[in-house]
């Protein structure tokens, strides 16, 4: 019986693994396309060609070049967020924490400036599913924001709680010195932020320490 089982597995596996090879080449053709030409003047033409597949392994993936870039937009989302929680070491104090933190979601972005400068830029470009995969970015640094908080407060339990509002309001904040720094041609340079960054994200966590003003949140 277990052989039984197992045979039909194995070629779904292969192909899996064959799909998911061609997806991140087809993404890697993307990135590698935005490094010398707008998103608009690329053609899938030009993402094949760059990934050495077939316009039909293309199509097998994604319905057009738009769908091509929300994926690489998601890429490096789960990229960056994966760099700032290896960097994240709970045995140091707060302060130096966030600064590392900062510098090393900057320096991904950093590193990979054509891509960002496309999930900044021209994901705006596509209609609601870039707006709406620019939100769920900021939505999951946002969370890892409160998470960060959440552990303070394990140590600082008089610390208030970030609220998901407040996150969004970092986020956006952040976001903006980004735009900043795209539109002044300083994409290779944004972990020249960190310092700025890590400042507004530390006044905003120190303001959770004083009290609420009189009458909010009474019963």
């Amino acid at each position: 019986m277990d052989q039984v089982n197992a045979t039909p597995n194995t070629p779904k596996a292969g192909l899996h693994a064959a799909a998911t090879e061609h997806r991140q080449r087809l993404l890697d053709g993307l990135a590698q396309a935005l490094e010398t030409q707008a998103f608009a003047d690329i053609t899938i033409a030009d993402i094949v060609a760059r990934a050495r597949v077939s316009k039909r392994t293309f199509y097998e993936q994604f319905a057009s070049k738009e769908a091509c870039l929300l994926g690489l937009g998601e890429r490096l989302c789960d990229q960056t967020l994966a760099l700032i929680a290896a960097n994240y070491r709970f045995d140091e104090d707060w302060v130096t924490q966030l600064r590392k933190v900062t510098h090393a979601y900057l320096s991904s972005l950093e590193s990979q400036a054509a891509v960002m400068r496309a999930a900044f830029i021209e994901m705006m470009t596509i209609g609601p599913e870039g707006l709406a995969l620019r939100r769920r970015m900021g939505e999951r640094f946002g969370q890892f924001l409160i998470m960060q908080v959440e552990a303070f407060r394990a140590v600082e339990p008089s610390k208030r709680p970030l609220t998901p509002a407040l996150a969004t309001a970092v986020v956006g904040g952040i976001n903006e010195l980004i735009l900043q720094a795209i539109e002044r041609g300083e994409t290779h340079q944004l972990s020249s932020l960190t310092p700025t960054v890590t400042e507004f994200v530390q006044a905003v966590i120190q303001s959770l320490e004083a009290p609420l003003e009189a009458g909010n949140g009474a019963g």
